[in-house]
């Protein structure tokens, strides 16, 4: 009686199974227990990166509330008051206000009585003083024009100051130099943030890859067996791109927990006042500042890893 041989079919979805199972075993869950048994010489680098990760959070919240406040001062500084002479006749400063509404680099124009500008002044600390002391209103009229570019504040001035209606001794509220000394200011503050985050980044990413070196030494023989079989080079250097986006992780969630702290804390406690201060700070910006920094973290500690690979791994 002859034998009949079977070919069994072998389930492809479960071998494809089988085999993502174990990938996700040898990368993630092998990474993580080399990362806990090495988790004292990571000790430093996941404090250096947590450093660098709440300096960067606060950093970067910083700079947003500094462009915005940039942008309300160049708002503020893009509309010039020209004041009127009180004994300008009626058809110059109607003759002025028409002139200024049809320069195509004006977005408006706006007449401010005196009684206005004096109850504007008001609301200004130490002006209120200065016209109790005076026995008339010594606050002028004025064409309040809002101009599209602040560049070109300069030039408008420059177009109204001999006008008949025009005050001769303060024609306008122009200061040349005030936007510029604002923008110096940040740029200032931009440059030193920059070069303080980038020295934090530097020692961050140095104990980082520091510490990759030592769990690379610590299983060369585990390495150099793998690299005789013939393992894959993903394969070996996986684990420990994994143990680096692990410290990155952890740091950028401990920075961001503190970040969205501190923003939040800073909201709750003083809401006016710090809106004041950080316009533009919410609890959703600051919800995001966390979330990036916890990215970044990431970023950082897996782009650690892959440069001490190259370093000090042999291909």
């Amino acid at each position: 009686m002859a034998g009949v041989l079977v070919k069994a079919r072998f389930p492809r979805r479960r071998l494809i199974q089988t085999v993502a199972v174990n990938l996700v075993r040898y990368l993630f869950h092998g990474a993580a227990r080399s990362w806990a048994r090495n988790a004292g010489g990571t000790a430093p680098a996941l404090g250096s990166m947590t450093l660098l990760l709440v300096m960067s959070g606060l950093v970067g919240l910083t700079g947003f509330a500094l462009h915005n406040l940039e942008q309300i001062e160049a708002g503020q500084a893009s509309l010039l008051h020209v004041y009127l002479r009180d004994s300008a006749a009626a058809t110059d400063i109607t003759s002025l206000e028409n002139r200024l509404m049809s320069d195509p680099r004006v977005a408006g124009v706006t007449y401010t009585t005196k009684a206005e500008a004096l109850q504007r002044a008001q609301r200004i600390p130490g002006l209120p003083q200065l016209a109790d002391a005076s026995e008339s209103n010594p606050f002028p009229a004025s064409l309040d024009v809002q101009v599209k570019n602040i560049n070109q504040v300069a030039a408008i001035d420059a177009s109204v100051r001999d006008d008949l209606a025009v005050d001769q001794l303060y024609p306008t509220s122009y200061d040349r130099g005030a936007y510029q000394r604002i923008q110096a200011v940040l740029l200032g503050a931009a440059v030193a943030g920059i070069a303080f985050l980038g020295l934090l980044a530097f020692i961050a990413v140095t104990v980082t890859m520091n510490s990759i070196k030592i769990a690379i030494h610590s299983r060369r023989d585990e390495i150099a067996i793998m690299q005789l079989v013939g393992a894959p080079r993903w394969m070996v250097r996986g684990p420990f791109v994994v143990e680096g986006a692990i410290t990155g992780s952890l740091a950028g969630a401990v920075a961001g927990a503190i970040t969205f702290g501190l923003a939040f804390a800073g909201i709750s406690a003083a809401s006016g006042t710090f809106s004041q201060f950080a316009p533009g700070i919410t609890v959703t910006v600051a919800a995001i500042a966390a979330a990036s920094v916890v990215l970044v973290g990431l970023g950082l500690g897996s782009g650690s890893s892959l440069i001490s690979l190259r370093r000090h791994m042999e291909t």
